[in-house]
């Protein structure tokens, strides 16, 4: 496998994501979740990826690895409901950096709103899969 560089290698300095990054298996599959503020990402590396930044603007990153622990490529769709039940769809871009394969996604937020988080997750000649979860966000000044 490939050193993480880029917006991968940024993420994972970045202080408390590593702590707060979440993982469910699905058969072969791994699947690690995280969800940011877009404020973490410096404006150079969010530029580069074409990202947004700014208070209640949060990032969703989904990476994917196969049985050899291998990024894998996917299809992802799905959305994020808050509480009062306002469905707000996501839409992933690909991002490829050697070996890593990573999804991001934006969605805008309120200050500590709860959101649940639906995706369907379907990699490259094998079957969907659901990944649901929720986390609490919180809006930066």
């Amino acid at each position: 496998m490939q050193p993480l560089k880029g917006l991968a290698w940024a993420l994972l300095l970045l202080p408390g994501i590593g702590a707060g990054e979440q993982m469910q298996r699905f058969g072969g599959f791994e699947v690690h979740y995280v969800v940011f503020p877009s404020t973490f990402v410096q404006a150079s590396l969010a530029q580069q990826y074409g990202l947004r930044r700014g208070p209640g603007l949060a990032i969703v990153n989904i990476s994917v690895l196969d049985e050899s622990g291998r990024g894998a490529a996917c299809a992802i769709v799905g959305h994020a409901k808050n509480l009062l039940g306002q469905v707000s769809p996501l839409t992933f871009k690909e991002v490829r950096e050697g070996d890593a394969v990573y999804y991001l996604a934006e969605v805008r937020h309120a200050d500590q709103e709860v959101l649940r988080f639906s995706l369907t997750i379907t990699p490259s000649e094998a079957s969907p899969f659901n990944l649901n979860f929720q986390q609490r966000l919180y809006a930066e000044e």
